[in-house]
């Protein structure tokens, strides 16, 4: 799967990984790796970017700067994934919030999700 910047469209994965700017709450910024497979929650980042449980992060892409916070729900940010087989578009939603394991794949009326954290889609992303 291809991951895109939803402003540039940039693409965001590196080899083996996602790499995202990031700033924690206490104005911490590092670059975090991430695992480009859905609903795997490993990443990595330089020894002395620290992340406290709970705390937000703000993820930027790393090409352009763009602050990837979804305009749905501001605890999540949003990317595209483009499938591998079929270059369907998707909108990938994952959490914010360090060690929350939360993420929706989302195509028109389809939703995915993933995560031990993960709510139902509509309560967290459609206005009632």
């Amino acid at each position: 799967n291809d991951y895109i910047c939803p402003k540039c469209k940039g693409h965001l994965n590196v080899g083996d990984y996602l790499v995202f700017a990031t700033k924690t709450q206490k104005k911490h910024r590092g670059l975090i790796m991430m695992s480009p497979n859905v609903g795997d929650y490993k990443y990595f980042h330089h020894e002395k970017f620290q992340l406290s449980k709970g705390e937000m992060v703000d993820f930027e892409c790393s090409i352009c700067q763009t602050d990837l916070t979804s305009e749905k729900n501001k605890e999540y940010a949003m990317i595209y994934m483009i499938g591998a087989e079929d270059d369907f578009e998707f909108e990938l939603y994952f959490s914010k919030v360090a060690g929350h394991q939360s993420t929706y794949l989302v195509a028109h009326d389809n939703v995915e999700t993933f995560g031990d954290d993960a709510l139902d889609f509509d309560d967290l992303f459609l206005d009632d």
